[in-house]
C-alpha cells in the first residue's frame, strides 16, 4: 500500500512539474546558445553593436548624461535629447565591472556587456513565457511560444551582443504580460500599473516603444469602458500602490523631459541633426552619405511610384514585405554580416497557413484575443507604413527592413498562433502542423551556428 501510495505521489509530482522541467531545458539550451556566441562573436556583426558599446563606455565615465558624445556626434544624435537610459544603465554594469576586474580590456568589457545583453533576452523568454500562461491554459501549449522564441536565428544573434534593442524587447514582453493580466480582470491596480511602468521605462531606452505604448493605451481605455462597473479601485490607497504611482510619474516626467520638450522645440520626438548641429557635420554623417548614395534626387509619393512601376502599399505588403521580415526573423541581418537560410519559403508557407487557420477558428473570440491583435496589427502597420516611406525615398531597395523590430510583440504573434494551435479540434490538421513547426524551428534555428560552423559562420567568430 505504501509503495503504491508513493508511486501515486510521483506520478502526481512528475505530473505537475514535467512543463515546468521543459521550460527549464529551454532555456538552459537558449542561454548555452547565446552566452557561447556572446563570448567568440566578431564585433560589428549584431547590428551597431560598436556604437552601442562605445557610448555604454563613455557613459561609464560619468554617472549622470554626458555633455557630448563624439560617437554619437558623428552621426548626428544629441544623446541628452534622445532615450539614453540604456546606455545609462550600460555605463553602471561597467561601473561594476570595474569594480570586479580594474584591470581590464575592450574586450572583457564587451563579453560582459553581451552577457548582461544575454541576461535580458532571458528575460524576455520569462517573460514571454508568463504571458502565453496568461494567454493559454494549456501547460503543453504554454510552452510552443518559448520554443518558438529561443529558437528565432535573428533573435538569438541579437542576444549575444550589445544593444538597446535586448532591453527594450524585456520591458515590452513585461508589459504586454501586465496588460494581458489586466485584460483576464486579475488585480486592475497593480497590473495597470505594472505595465504601464515598464512600457514607460521602455520609452525612456528606445523611442520605437511609442507606437507599441499608444496601442496598449487604447486597449486598455477601451477594456476599462467596457468594464467600468467591475472595476475595483480600493487597492489604489495601498502602500504598493502608492509606490507604483510615485515610480510611474518620475517615469512620466523623464518621458515628458525627453518627448515632451522635443515636441515643443523641434515639433518632431527627437530632434533632427541640424538642430544641434552644423550642417557640415550634418552632411557628412553615415546617414547622410548613404542617402546621398542611394536615394533618388527627389523623394517619390505613391502616384509617382505606381507610374514608375515601383508597387503601391497593397502589392509591396504581400509581394515583399512579408517575405523581406520574415527572412530578416528567421535569418540574420547584421552588422557587417547577414545569413538568410533557403529554408525560408517554408516559413512563408507556415505563415499564410496559420492565417488561413486563424479565419477559420478564431471566431466569436474574446476582448483579450481582439485586443491582442489589434496591438500585433498597429504597431506592425506602423513600422510598414515607415518601411514603404522610406522606400519612396530610396527606390524600393529595401533600405531599413530590419526583422528585429518586431522583436517587442512578436510574442504575441507566438502566443496568439500557439492559441490557434490548441483550437484547431481536428488532429489530422493540429498534429501535423504541431510538427511541422517544430521541425521547422528546431532546423531554422540557432543549431545552424553548429551545422555551419566551419563553413558559413566560419569568419563570423574568433
Amino acid at each position: 500500500m505504501l509503495n503504491q501510495n508513493s508511486l501515486s505521489n510521483a506520478k502526481r509530482t512528475w505530473k505537475s512539474i514535467n512543463a515546468k522541467l521543459v521550460l527549464i531545458l529551454l532555456v538552459l539550451i537558449f542561454s548555452g546558445f547565446i552566452f557561447f556566441v556572446a563570448m567568440n562573436l566578431e564585433l560589428n556583426i549584431v547590428p551597431d553593436e560598436p556604437y552601442h558599446f562605445a557610448v555604454s563606455r563613455v557613459f561609464s565615465t560619468t554617472w549622470g548624461i554626458p555633455e557630448e558624445v563624439s560617437y554619437a556626434r558623428n552621426i548626428g544624435v544629441y544623446t541628452r535629447r534622445n532615450p539614453f537610459l540604456g546606455y545609462w544603465i550600460y555605463g553602471r554594469a561597467l561601473n561594476l565591472f570595474h569594480l570586479i576586474q580594474p584591470i581590464s580590456n575592450k574586450w572583457q568589457q564587451l563579453v560582459f556587456l553581451r552577457v548582461i545583453n544575454g541576461l535580458f533576452s532571458i528575460g524576455t523568454v520569462i517573460f514571454t513565457y508568463l504571458f502565453s500562461k496568461e494567454l493559454i491554459k494549456h501547460k503543453w501549449w504554454q510552452l510552443l511560444p518559448v520554443f518558438a522564441l529561443t529558437n528565432t536565428l535573428m533573435f538569438v544573434l541579437l542576444s549575444s551582443g550589445v544593444t538597446y534593442d535586448n532591453l527594450t524587447n524585456m520591458l515590452s514582453a513585461a508589459g504586454l504580460f501586465y496588460l494581458l493580466r489586466v485584460f483576464n480582470q486579475k488585480n486592475f491596480v497593480s497590473n495597470s500599473l505594472g505595465w504601464l511602468i515598464t512600457i514607460s521605462i521602455a520609452a525612456l531606452v528606445k523611442e520605437t516603444v511609442l507606437p507599441l505604448a499608444l496601442a496598449m493605451g487604447i486597449a486598455w481605455l477601451v477594456f476599462i469602458f467596457r468594464n467600468r462597473r467591475n472595476i475595483d479601485l480600493s487597492q489604489i490607497q495601498t502602500p504598493k500602490s502608492i509606490g507604483l504611482i510615485t515610480i510611474l510619474t518620475l517615469l512620466v516626467a523623464g518621458n515628458l523631459f525627453i518627448y515632451g520638450v522635443n515636441l515643443i522645440k523641434h515639433q518632431s520626438l527627437t530632434p533632427n541633426c541640424l538642430d544641434y548641429y552644423p550642417e557640415e557635420l550634418c552632411n557628412n554623417t553615415g546617414f547622410a552619405k548613404r542617402r546621398e548614395q542611394l536615394a533618388l534626387p527627389e523623394e517619390l509619393n505613391m502616384l509617382q511610384a505606381f507610374r514608375q512601376g515601383y508597387p503601391e502599399p497593397i502589392r509591396y505588403f504581400f509581394d515583399t514585405w512579408i517575405r523581406a521580415m520574415l527572412m530578416k526573423i528567421f535569418g540574420i541581418m547584421g552588422g557587417s554580416k547577414s545569413y538568410y537560410p533557403i529554408g525560408i519559403v517554408y516559413y512563408h508557407i507556415l505563415f499564410y497557413w496559420m492565417i488561413a487557420l486563424g479565419f477559420r477558428y478564431f471566431k466569436k473570440t474574446s476582448f483579450r484575443i481582439y485586443a491582442l491583435a489589434g496591438i500585433l496589427g498597429f504597431y506592425t502597420l506602423t513600422l510598414f507604413i515607415k518601411n514603404y516611406d522610406i522606400e519612396l525615398a530610396y527606390g524600393f531597395i529595401q533600405v531599413a527592413l530590419q526583422g528585429r523590430y518586431l522583436f517587442p510583440v512578436i510574442g504575441i504573434a507566438f502566443g496568439l498562433f500557439s492559441l490557434l494551435m490548441q483550437k484547431v479540434p481536428h488532429w489530422i490538421i493540429r498534429i501535423p502542423t504541431l510538427l511541422a513547426i517544430i521541425l521547422l524551428f528546431i532546423y531554422g534555428g540557432p543549431i545552424r551556428f553548429i551545422l555551419y560552423y566551419q563553413s558559413v559562420f566560419a569568419d563570423w567568430f574568433i
